[in-house]
Protein backbone atom coordinates (compact mmCIF):
# COMPACT_ATOMS: atom_id res chain seq x y z
CA UNK A 1 0.00 0.00 0.00
CA UNK A 2 1.46 3.61 -0.93
CA UNK A 3 2.22 6.26 1.84
CA UNK A 4 -0.13 8.57 1.43
CA UNK A 5 1.12 12.42 -0.23
CA UNK A 6 0.01 14.89 2.09
CA UNK A 7 -1.42 18.19 -0.18
CA UNK A 8 1.20 20.31 1.53
CA UNK A 9 3.91 18.12 0.31
CA UNK A 10 2.83 18.20 -3.27
CA UNK A 11 3.72 21.74 -4.08
CA UNK A 12 6.99 21.97 -2.15
CA UNK A 13 8.23 18.70 -4.06
CA UNK A 14 7.24 20.51 -7.64
CA UNK A 15 8.78 23.75 -6.44
CA UNK A 16 11.90 21.99 -5.54
CA UNK A 17 11.87 20.37 -9.41
CA UNK A 18 11.46 23.48 -10.84
CA UNK A 19 14.27 25.19 -9.10
CA UNK A 20 16.63 22.49 -10.34
CA UNK A 21 15.44 22.72 -14.16
CA UNK A 22 15.16 26.36 -13.54
CA UNK A 23 18.45 26.81 -12.25
CA UNK A 24 20.79 25.79 -14.65
CA UNK A 25 18.81 27.63 -16.99
CA UNK A 26 19.37 30.91 -15.43
CA UNK A 27 23.17 29.97 -15.13
CA UNK A 28 23.50 29.60 -18.66
CA UNK A 29 21.94 32.67 -19.42
CA UNK A 30 24.04 35.05 -16.66
CA UNK A 31 27.08 32.98 -18.30
CA UNK A 32 26.52 34.02 -21.96
CA UNK A 33 25.48 37.57 -20.71
CA UNK A 34 29.17 37.62 -18.50
CA UNK A 35 30.77 36.13 -21.96
CA UNK A 36 29.30 39.14 -23.84
CA UNK A 37 30.49 41.66 -21.27
CA UNK A 38 33.78 40.32 -21.42
CA UNK A 39 35.03 41.12 -24.36
CA UNK A 40 33.79 44.55 -24.47
CA UNK A 41 35.21 45.24 -21.13
CA UNK A 42 38.68 44.07 -22.83
CA UNK A 43 38.43 46.24 -26.04
CA UNK A 44 37.29 49.28 -23.66
CA UNK A 45 40.75 48.53 -21.55
CA UNK A 46 43.12 48.05 -24.76
CA UNK A 47 41.75 51.21 -25.92
CA UNK A 48 42.34 52.65 -22.69
CA UNK A 49 45.41 52.02 -22.21
CA UNK A 50 46.54 52.48 -25.77
CA UNK A 51 44.79 55.41 -26.68
CA UNK A 52 47.10 58.46 -24.98
CA UNK A 53 50.13 56.27 -23.53
CA UNK A 54 53.98 57.47 -24.82
CA UNK A 55 56.78 55.38 -24.95
CA UNK A 56 60.13 57.14 -24.65
CA UNK A 57 63.30 55.27 -25.52
CA UNK A 58 66.20 55.98 -22.71
CA UNK A 59 69.03 54.48 -21.81
CA UNK A 60 70.42 51.64 -18.71
CA UNK A 61 69.25 51.61 -15.57
CA UNK A 62 72.65 53.84 -14.80
CA UNK A 63 72.09 56.47 -17.55
CA UNK A 64 70.81 59.79 -17.10
CA UNK A 65 68.33 59.00 -19.99
CA UNK A 66 66.98 57.17 -17.64
CA UNK A 67 66.46 58.96 -14.70
CA UNK A 68 64.86 61.91 -16.54
CA UNK A 69 62.43 59.51 -18.34
CA UNK A 70 61.23 58.37 -15.21
CA UNK A 71 60.60 61.97 -13.91
CA UNK A 72 58.81 62.32 -16.83
CA UNK A 73 56.45 59.37 -15.91
CA UNK A 74 56.18 60.42 -12.37
CA UNK A 75 55.24 64.14 -13.08
CA UNK A 76 53.34 64.07 -16.17
CA UNK A 77 51.22 60.35 -15.67
CA UNK A 78 47.49 60.53 -15.12
CA UNK A 79 44.25 59.69 -16.66
CA UNK A 80 44.72 61.53 -19.83
CA UNK A 81 48.40 60.51 -20.28
CA UNK A 82 50.81 57.77 -19.49
CA UNK A 83 54.79 58.19 -19.87
CA UNK A 84 56.11 54.50 -20.74
CA UNK A 85 60.46 54.66 -20.01
CA UNK A 86 62.12 52.06 -21.82
CA UNK A 87 65.50 50.87 -21.56
CA UNK A 88 67.46 51.55 -24.31
CA UNK A 89 71.48 51.33 -25.45
CA UNK A 90 71.92 54.58 -25.44
CA UNK A 91 71.76 57.88 -27.95
CA UNK A 92 72.91 55.94 -31.16
CA UNK A 93 70.52 53.20 -30.55
CA UNK A 94 67.41 55.49 -29.42
CA UNK A 95 67.95 57.44 -33.37
CA UNK A 96 67.51 53.93 -35.12
CA UNK A 97 64.82 53.13 -32.24
CA UNK A 98 63.00 56.32 -32.66
CA UNK A 99 63.30 55.41 -36.55
CA UNK A 100 62.30 52.17 -37.19
CA UNK A 101 61.65 50.43 -33.89
CA UNK A 102 57.75 49.25 -33.67
CA UNK A 103 56.01 51.23 -30.75
CA UNK A 104 58.69 53.37 -29.70
CA UNK A 105 57.20 57.43 -30.12
CA UNK A 106 59.93 59.34 -28.38
CA UNK A 107 63.86 59.33 -27.47
CA UNK A 108 66.43 61.10 -26.19
CA UNK A 109 69.53 61.32 -27.87
CA UNK A 110 72.18 63.95 -28.46
CA UNK A 111 73.18 67.28 -30.31
CA UNK A 112 76.37 65.09 -31.70
CA UNK A 113 74.35 62.32 -32.63
CA UNK A 114 71.71 63.75 -34.94
CA UNK A 115 75.14 65.60 -36.66
CA UNK A 116 76.82 62.49 -37.17
CA UNK A 117 74.10 60.62 -38.79
CA UNK A 118 73.02 63.26 -40.32
CA UNK A 119 76.35 63.59 -42.43
CA UNK A 120 77.42 60.01 -42.75
CA UNK A 121 73.61 58.88 -44.19
CA UNK A 122 73.75 55.86 -42.78
CA UNK A 123 70.32 55.79 -41.30
CA UNK A 124 68.65 58.25 -44.45
CA UNK A 125 69.71 60.63 -47.05
CA UNK A 126 67.23 63.41 -45.43
CA UNK A 127 67.39 62.34 -41.51
CA UNK A 128 66.56 66.04 -40.99
CA UNK A 129 63.17 65.53 -42.86
CA UNK A 130 62.75 62.30 -40.90
CA UNK A 131 62.84 63.67 -37.09
CA UNK A 132 62.16 66.71 -35.05
CA UNK A 133 63.00 67.59 -31.81
CA UNK A 134 60.75 68.52 -29.00
CA UNK A 135 63.41 70.49 -27.06
CA UNK A 136 66.74 70.62 -25.96
CA UNK A 137 67.45 69.02 -22.76
CA UNK A 138 70.90 69.53 -20.97
CA UNK A 139 74.38 69.01 -21.31
CA UNK A 140 75.87 65.38 -21.04
CA UNK A 141 80.03 65.97 -19.89
CA UNK A 142 82.74 63.50 -20.95
CA UNK A 143 84.01 61.86 -17.69
CA UNK A 144 87.68 60.08 -18.37
CA UNK A 145 88.09 57.51 -15.69
CA UNK A 146 91.87 56.91 -15.08
CA UNK A 147 94.56 55.42 -12.26
CA UNK A 148 96.41 58.00 -10.89
CA UNK A 149 99.58 57.46 -12.83
CA UNK A 150 97.56 59.52 -15.82
CA UNK A 151 98.07 63.12 -15.24
CA UNK A 152 96.91 64.35 -18.59
CA UNK A 153 94.81 63.29 -21.43
CA UNK A 154 98.11 62.91 -24.05
CA UNK A 155 99.34 60.15 -21.28
CA UNK A 156 97.25 57.86 -22.93
CA UNK A 157 98.78 57.98 -26.31
CA UNK A 158 99.07 54.48 -26.70
CA UNK A 159 97.53 52.97 -24.33
CA UNK A 160 93.93 50.75 -24.21
CA UNK A 161 90.77 52.75 -23.64
CA UNK A 162 87.57 51.87 -23.33
CA UNK A 163 84.65 53.95 -25.39
CA UNK A 164 81.91 52.00 -24.52
CA UNK A 165 80.12 50.01 -26.76
CA UNK A 166 80.75 49.28 -30.57
CA UNK A 167 78.17 51.53 -31.88
CA UNK A 168 77.35 53.92 -28.76
CA UNK A 169 76.89 57.57 -28.86
CA UNK A 170 80.17 57.29 -26.47
CA UNK A 171 82.50 55.30 -28.86
CA UNK A 172 81.42 58.00 -31.81
CA UNK A 173 82.30 61.04 -29.49
CA UNK A 174 85.07 59.61 -28.25
CA UNK A 175 86.58 58.90 -31.27
CA UNK A 176 85.71 62.56 -32.19
CA UNK A 177 87.51 64.41 -29.23
CA UNK A 178 90.65 62.14 -29.06
CA UNK A 179 91.42 62.29 -32.68
CA UNK A 180 90.51 66.16 -32.78
CA UNK A 181 93.17 66.35 -29.69
CA UNK A 182 95.13 64.47 -32.01
CA UNK A 183 95.39 62.09 -28.92
CA UNK A 184 95.97 58.15 -30.69
CA UNK A 185 94.95 55.53 -28.06
CA UNK A 186 94.36 51.56 -28.39
CA UNK A 187 90.37 51.54 -28.35
CA UNK A 188 88.85 48.44 -26.78
CA UNK A 189 84.94 48.17 -26.43
CA UNK A 190 83.55 46.94 -23.04
CA UNK A 191 80.54 48.03 -20.65
CA UNK A 192 81.34 50.76 -18.55
CA UNK A 193 81.18 48.07 -15.34
CA UNK A 194 83.64 45.69 -17.05
CA UNK A 195 85.79 49.07 -17.83
CA UNK A 196 85.83 50.53 -14.26
CA UNK A 197 86.86 46.72 -12.88
CA UNK A 198 89.51 46.57 -15.91
CA UNK A 199 91.15 49.89 -14.98
CA UNK A 200 91.32 49.06 -11.69
CA UNK A 201 93.21 46.30 -12.44
CA UNK A 202 95.50 48.07 -14.30
CA UNK A 203 94.49 45.81 -17.76
CA UNK A 204 92.97 49.10 -19.50
CA UNK A 205 94.47 52.80 -18.46
CA UNK A 206 90.91 54.52 -19.11
CA UNK A 207 87.17 54.49 -20.06
CA UNK A 208 85.37 56.95 -21.49
CA UNK A 209 81.71 57.62 -19.78
CA UNK A 210 79.75 60.54 -21.72
CA UNK A 211 76.64 61.01 -19.13
CA UNK A 212 74.67 63.99 -17.51
CA UNK A 213 76.55 64.75 -13.89
CA UNK A 214 76.48 63.05 -11.64
CA UNK A 215 77.11 59.82 -13.88
CA UNK A 216 75.72 57.07 -11.48
CA UNK A 217 78.44 54.64 -12.63
CA UNK A 218 81.01 56.89 -11.22
CA UNK A 219 79.14 56.66 -7.85
CA UNK A 220 80.67 53.08 -6.88
CA UNK A 221 84.59 54.05 -7.16
CA UNK A 222 86.11 54.28 -3.83
CA UNK A 223 89.09 56.41 -2.37
CA UNK A 224 90.47 53.16 -2.46
CA UNK A 225 90.41 52.62 -6.25
CA UNK A 226 93.32 54.80 -6.68
CA UNK A 227 91.21 56.13 -9.36
CA UNK A 228 90.65 59.78 -10.79
CA UNK A 229 89.36 62.22 -13.27
CA UNK A 230 91.03 63.25 -16.61
CA UNK A 231 90.84 67.06 -18.16
CA UNK A 232 89.75 67.21 -21.33
CA UNK A 233 91.31 70.22 -22.73
CA UNK A 234 88.88 72.82 -24.61
CA UNK A 235 90.50 73.87 -27.72
CA UNK A 236 89.74 75.57 -30.51
CA UNK A 237 89.40 72.52 -32.28
CA UNK A 238 86.11 71.39 -30.44
CA UNK A 239 84.62 75.00 -29.76
CA UNK A 240 82.20 74.34 -33.09
CA UNK A 241 80.95 71.12 -31.98
CA UNK A 242 81.07 70.34 -28.61
CA UNK A 243 80.60 72.89 -25.44
CA UNK A 244 83.03 73.77 -22.45
CA UNK A 245 82.47 72.39 -19.02
CA UNK A 246 83.62 70.80 -15.71
CA UNK A 247 82.94 68.11 -13.10
CA UNK A 248 82.98 69.31 -9.44
CA UNK A 249 84.52 67.67 -6.13
CA UNK A 250 81.09 67.81 -4.16
CA UNK A 251 80.00 65.73 -7.01
CA UNK A 252 82.97 63.12 -7.08
CA UNK A 253 84.93 63.13 -3.84
CA UNK A 254 86.78 59.99 -4.36
CA UNK A 255 87.42 60.79 -7.96
CA UNK A 256 88.44 64.65 -7.56
CA UNK A 257 90.87 66.33 -5.33
CA UNK A 258 89.51 68.60 -2.47
CA UNK A 259 88.94 72.09 -3.94
CA UNK A 260 89.75 70.99 -7.30
CA UNK A 261 87.41 70.99 -10.44
CA UNK A 262 88.04 69.42 -14.25
CA UNK A 263 88.05 70.75 -17.05
CA UNK A 264 85.83 68.99 -19.61
CA UNK A 265 83.60 68.76 -22.98
CA UNK A 266 79.70 67.98 -23.24
CA UNK A 267 76.91 68.05 -26.08
CA UNK A 268 73.78 69.02 -25.48
CA UNK A 269 71.07 65.83 -25.36
CA UNK A 270 67.68 66.20 -27.03
CA UNK A 271 64.26 64.55 -27.07
CA UNK A 272 63.64 63.41 -30.55
CA UNK A 273 60.44 62.10 -32.44
CA UNK A 274 59.75 61.02 -35.68
CA UNK A 275 58.18 63.92 -37.85
CA UNK A 276 54.52 62.47 -37.73
CA UNK A 277 51.82 63.37 -39.57
CA UNK A 278 49.54 66.25 -37.82
CA UNK A 279 45.99 64.28 -38.32
CA UNK A 280 47.90 60.55 -37.39
CA UNK A 281 47.46 59.00 -34.25
CA UNK A 282 51.03 59.05 -33.28
CA UNK A 283 50.86 62.78 -33.64
CA UNK A 284 48.33 63.12 -31.37
CA UNK A 285 49.75 61.08 -28.55
CA UNK A 286 52.92 63.22 -29.03
CA UNK A 287 51.17 66.62 -28.89
CA UNK A 288 49.56 65.46 -25.55
CA UNK A 289 52.87 64.75 -24.58
CA UNK A 290 53.95 68.20 -25.45
CA UNK A 291 51.31 69.99 -23.98
CA UNK A 292 51.95 67.96 -20.75
CA UNK A 293 55.83 68.43 -20.87
CA UNK A 294 55.50 72.11 -21.26
CA UNK A 295 53.02 72.72 -18.93
CA UNK A 296 54.45 70.75 -15.84
CA UNK A 297 57.87 72.04 -16.62
CA UNK A 298 58.79 74.20 -13.27
CA UNK A 299 57.04 70.84 -11.41
CA UNK A 300 60.18 69.16 -13.56
CA UNK A 301 62.32 71.52 -11.88
CA UNK A 302 61.71 70.87 -8.05
CA UNK A 303 63.46 68.53 -5.63
CA UNK A 304 63.36 65.70 -5.85
CA UNK A 305 63.82 65.87 -9.51
CA UNK A 306 67.05 65.17 -11.04
CA UNK A 307 69.32 68.47 -10.84
CA UNK A 308 69.74 68.18 -14.64
CA UNK A 309 66.28 69.72 -14.95
CA UNK A 310 67.60 72.92 -13.50
CA UNK A 311 69.92 73.37 -17.15
CA UNK A 312 67.34 72.66 -19.34
CA UNK A 313 66.25 75.69 -21.72
CA UNK A 314 62.61 74.26 -23.24
CA UNK A 315 62.97 77.72 -26.05
CA UNK A 316 66.86 76.78 -27.37
CA UNK A 317 66.87 75.96 -30.65
CA UNK A 318 68.38 73.02 -32.28
CA UNK A 319 69.90 75.22 -36.23
CA UNK A 320 69.77 72.70 -38.64
CA UNK A 321 66.75 71.00 -37.30
CA UNK A 322 62.92 71.57 -37.18
CA UNK A 323 60.79 71.72 -34.60
CA UNK A 324 58.39 69.43 -33.30
CA UNK A 325 55.00 71.30 -34.51
CA UNK A 326 53.05 71.46 -32.01
CA UNK A 327 56.02 72.42 -29.29
CA UNK A 328 56.80 74.97 -31.74
CA UNK A 329 53.27 76.30 -31.60
CA UNK A 330 53.19 75.95 -27.80
CA UNK A 331 56.50 78.02 -27.76
CA UNK A 332 54.81 80.24 -29.97
CA UNK A 333 51.44 80.92 -28.02
CA UNK A 334 53.71 81.56 -24.84
CA UNK A 335 55.67 83.93 -26.26
CA UNK A 336 53.00 85.83 -27.23
CA UNK A 337 51.39 85.83 -24.07
CA UNK A 338 53.94 87.28 -22.65
CA UNK A 339 54.66 89.63 -24.73
CA UNK A 340 50.86 90.75 -24.88
CA UNK A 341 50.98 90.68 -20.81
CA UNK A 342 54.24 92.94 -20.57
CA UNK A 343 54.20 95.61 -23.89
CA UNK A 344 49.90 95.49 -24.25
CA UNK A 345 48.10 95.06 -20.68
CA UNK A 346 49.88 98.27 -18.80
CA UNK A 347 48.01 99.01 -16.39
CA UNK A 348 45.23 96.41 -16.46
CA UNK A 349 44.16 97.73 -19.85
CA UNK A 350 42.66 94.46 -21.63
CA UNK A 351 43.68 94.76 -25.31
CA UNK A 352 41.48 95.47 -27.81
CA UNK A 353 39.46 93.24 -29.51
CA UNK A 354 39.44 95.02 -33.24
CA UNK A 355 41.19 93.24 -36.03
CA UNK A 356 43.71 95.62 -37.12
CA UNK A 357 44.50 96.19 -33.35
CA UNK A 358 45.04 92.48 -33.08
CA UNK A 359 47.33 92.85 -37.07
CA UNK A 360 49.03 95.39 -35.26
CA UNK A 361 49.99 93.37 -31.93
CA UNK A 362 50.83 90.32 -33.73
CA UNK A 363 53.40 92.78 -35.55
CA UNK A 364 54.93 94.14 -32.57
CA UNK A 365 54.83 90.53 -31.24
CA UNK A 366 57.31 89.14 -34.43
CA UNK A 367 59.95 91.95 -34.02
CA UNK A 368 59.78 91.68 -30.65
CA UNK A 369 60.60 87.79 -30.61
CA UNK A 370 63.17 88.53 -33.14
CA UNK A 371 65.13 90.71 -31.02
CA UNK A 372 64.42 88.25 -28.04
CA UNK A 373 66.11 85.31 -30.05
CA UNK A 374 69.08 87.73 -30.98
CA UNK A 375 69.74 88.18 -27.49
CA UNK A 376 69.95 83.85 -26.91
Amino acid sequence: MQPAVSARACPVGLVLIMMLLVSPMAHAQVSTAEQRRAPRLEEQWKEKLNANTVAIIAGSPEDTYLDITHDLAVVLNDENLRILPVVGMGGAQNIRDVLYLKGIDIGITSSQMLRYFASTGELSSALDQRLNYITRLYPEEMHVVAGRNIKTLEDLNGKKVNFSDPGSSTQISARDVFGLLSVSVEEVNMSQADALAAVKKGEIAATVVISGKPAEVLSRISASDNLHLVAVPYTPTLENIYLSAQLEQSLYPNLIDTGQSIQTVAVDSVLITNNWQPASDRYRRVAKFVEGLFSHFADLQKPPRHPKWQEVDLAKELPGWQRFPAAQDWLQQAKFDEFRTKFQTGAGTPVSNNPADKQRLFREFLEWSQNEAKKR
